[in-house]
């Protein structure tokens, strides 16, 4: 593994000022990876100059040659992939296999936003005057500060990243601080694809005013950022008056109704609490389920929670590794002994496993007998958990339920019913919904952000609507009458 990671600003490798570090440790084994580069401010003002003059010099380059820059970038992603795999899953805890197919995903997410790119284009408007043409075009906004987390170090930067290159803008990069060593080969992918060098600029670090001065830095134009509501609340505030894409926390509500198929229910919420252990903002974030079918359905979760396999993420037998974060855990704990003191229980899982490496691998748990003033109710876990309340079979009581609380990003509802299925999922305050599948159905094209007047954010990730959103519309008025008139 690398021993030490620079900046990499203008195209170049450099060292924080002062030459500060720190160290990234690896969740599953406890051992250091790397040294990491601490950015200052300086540094910061350093990386938003460089990506300034590299727009310039290559704001006017054509769609189809941005477009060979994604192209050639996912090649090189896939030719490393199991070599990067690797990494991540010793940076994440994540199983190889899954962080192998994670970085080819984000391969096919730099090519589609190549095409979309290309496809990218404006209109005629139609005006009153008869000797003007009215047209409009797209142009890019210029430098872009991006801030991404943990959970999928390399498919959500390549969301940003993909259709910023491909739409023509520069970008000014800060990964999870867990995850730098990941970014760092993200990173080195795109260098070797021969990008222009200063459109990608590389700060990383835990230092909080570093972060705040790139998304309120005067020469950047636009921010992105995935990650806590309580965070993005805040940056939204620093990068008042520029475009923003913010794609914020879920607490999605799973809604089971009473003639739901639980051979296809039960696997497909089990996948949307514990796959990459729990840590999804489109998780199982609770779980409302009818009545009558309340019961079957926590037995069949039980049943799903024990057939993961914890472990190393090297081991081929392993379904889930170890949680990343000690934030993580510590929600983890605190949420199954809000719900205990509440009266609920743990009907599988409840503590870290023993005999690990850390006190980071989990047993997925499975939290039944809630209420619905739980702290699990209304919070993100962002854990391997999934929490089950009990309501009446009353289309109004289920949709109340689940309407309850501030967050509003993903949701799903299971049943057989058709017409009563698609009125509560279409009454759900939720970005996305998804009918008898598990909530974390996802592809790099759709349409994915939070729903307007919650805490999930705002904006729209995914094929056009991101290509849209880090363009403006210019309108261009021509007068066409004749010089002689």
């Amino acid at each position: 593994m690398a021993d030490e990671l620079a900046l990499r600003i203008g195209g170049r490798a450099v060292p924080a000022t002062g030459g500060a570090v720190y160290d990234a440790v690896s969740p599953a084994t406890g051992e250091r990876i790397a040294a990491i580069a601490r950015a200052a401010e300086p540094d910061v003002d350093a990386a938003v100059a460089a990506a300034g003059r590299a727009f310039e010099a290559h704001r006017q380059e054509s769609a189809f040659t941005r477009a060979d820059w994604c192209h050639r970038i996912a090649a090189v992603v896939e030719e490393r992939a199991p070599e990067m795999a690797r990494l991540l899953a010793l940076e994440h805890g994540k199983p190889v296999g899954q962080a192998e197919g994670e970085i080819r995903l984000a391969a096919e997410g730099f090519r589609l936003a190549a095409e979309e790119g290309k496809r990218l284009g404006g209109e005629t408007v139609p005006v009153r005057d008869g000797a003007k043409l009215v047209l409009t075009t797209r142009k890019p906004r210029g430098v872009w500060a991006v801030m991404t987390p943990f959970n999928f170090p390399v498919n959500i930067p390549v969301e940003y990243l993909s259709p910023l290159l491909a739409c023509g803008n520069a970008v000014v990069w800060r990964p999870a601080p867990s995850m730098a060593a990941v970014a760092g080969a993200l990173y080195d992918c795109i260098e070797a694809a021969d990008v222009p060098p200063g459109l990608v600029n590389l700060v990383t670090g835990p230092d909080l005013g570093p972060a705040q001065r790139l998304v309120s830095h005067p020469a950047v134009n636009g921010v992105g950022f995935t990650g806590s509501s309580k965070a993005g609340a805040e940056i939204a505030r620093l990068a008042a008056g520029k475009a923003q894409v913010m794609e914020l926390g879920g607490n999605g509500p799973i809604v089971v109704l009473p003639d739901a198929d639980l051979d296809r229910a039960a696997p497909a919420i089990a996948s949307a609490a514990f796959a990459n252990a729990g840590q999804s903002c489109s998780a199982a974030g609770r779980i409302i389920a009818a009545e009558p079918i309340a019961a079957e359905l926590e037995d069949r979760l039980v049943e799903e929670a024990r057939r993961e396999v914890v472990g190393s993420p090297f081991d081929a037998a392993t379904t889930m590794g170890p949680v990343h974060t000690r934030g993580v855990a510590d929600t983890m704990a605190r949420h199954i002994a809000d719900g205990r003191a509440r009266g609920g229980r743990t009907a599988f899982g409840g503590a870290p496993l023993p005999g690990r490496p850390t006190d980071l691998y989990w047993n997925p748990t499975v939290l039944v007998g809630l209420d619905e003033d739980a702290a699990v109710m209304s919070e993100e876990t962002f854990g391997p958990l999934a929490p089950v309340l009990r309501v009446a079979d009353d289309t109004e009581t289920i949709i109340a339920a689940a309407n309850r609380g501030r967050y509003g990003l993903s949701s799903a509802v299971f049943g057989r019913d058709l017409d009563r299925t698609l009125a509560v999922a279409g009454r759900l305050r939720a970005g996305q919904v998804t009918v008898n599948d598990t909530s974390n159905y996802w592809e790099l094209h759709l349409p994915f952000g939070g729903a307007p007047g919650t805490d999930s954010g705002h904006g729209r990730l995914g094929g056009r609507h991101m290509a849209e959103a880090v363009t403006e519309i210019q309108s261009i008025s021509i007068d066409l009458t004749p010089p002689w008139r």
